[in-house]
């Protein structure tokens, strides 16, 4: 993958992909100030990819889709959990459009096949003062198959179930195609329809990770600004920063799924 052969959409600057780097993310934050908005940063290699609660990221050489993106001008006071979920949406998109294959969304950032992350997305903010002055937002997508060390998740790749052989290229400019999509429509209510539509935990029971605390939930909604809401027991609860875990399919479903029409 070269960058005289990468196409891209109008309206984007793409950097000279880097052979290896530590993250992407990171490169992009410590250059922010000095980088155009829309500026792409793309790695056939990283050494410490980085997900949301500063996990790792499996980043092999040339197996993965390893880009990050500056955005200075289309911020606004847009809530991180929406961004975050708009750019689900957007890799979501770009993986029907370019390899033929429809996946789910979990809540909030993380893409599935057949319960298989295929991707995660990071959405960091840089600050001035307490106001947001830019956003650097990595995707990490598994392209082609690959040996996956240990991990809490169970990862796949795109080639394990895309019926076409997956284009690098193709779906690097169908990825930047829809965010370019998704943020022009930021205040469409369709766009978190169709998240709420590709979400593979609404009105399901999940596991709620909060710091040590642990605690089965049912989700009943994901709200405009992409925040999740759950019913505990009585109480209705939302929350914007969390982990789940979808809940083994033995489990009992929730009081939300039985009742879905």
């Amino acid at each position: 993958m070269s960058t005289s052969k990468m196409a891209i959409p109008q309206g984007w600057q793409l950097l000279p992909i880097v052979e290896t780097i530590p993250s992407t993310n990171t490169w992009l934050k410590e250059h922010a100030e000095h980088l155009q908005d829309k500026t792409i940063l793309i790695a056939r290699e990283q050494t410490q990819g980085r997900g949301r609660s500063d996990r790792s990221f499996h980043s092999a050489r040339d197996r993965g889709l390893y880009l990050s993106v500056l955005l200075k001008e289309t911020i606004s006071d847009l809530p991180l959990t929406k961004l975050t979920a708009l750019c689900a949406l957007a890799t979501h998109r770009a993986i029907k459009e370019s390899c033929q294959l429809t996946t789910q969304i979990k809540w909030v950032n993380d893409i599935l096949c057949q319960e298989h992350k295929l991707a995660g997305i990071l959405c960091e903010a840089l600050y001035e003062g307490t106001h947001p002055k830019a956003f650097v937002i990595g995707f990490g997508i598994n392209v082609f198959s690959q040996e996956f060390p240990p991990m809490d998740n169970q990862p796949g790749a795109i080639a394990d179930f895309s019926p076409i052989t997956p284009s690098m290229s193709a779906l690097t400019f169908a990825l930047l195609r829809h965010l370019d999509l998704c943020l022009q429509h930021i205040d469409d209510p369709k766009e978190m329809e169709e998240y709420r539509m590709a979400s593979c935990v609404l009105h399901h029971t999940v596991q709620i990770q909060e710091g040590n605390r642990s605690y089965p939930a049912d989700v009943i909604g994901i709200d405009d600004d992409g925040a999740l809401q759950i019913r505990v027991g009585t109480k209705v609860r939302t929350l914007r920063s969390a982990e789940i875990h979808i809940r083994p399919a033995n489990d009992v479903p929730s009081k939300t799924n039985r009742n879905a029409r």
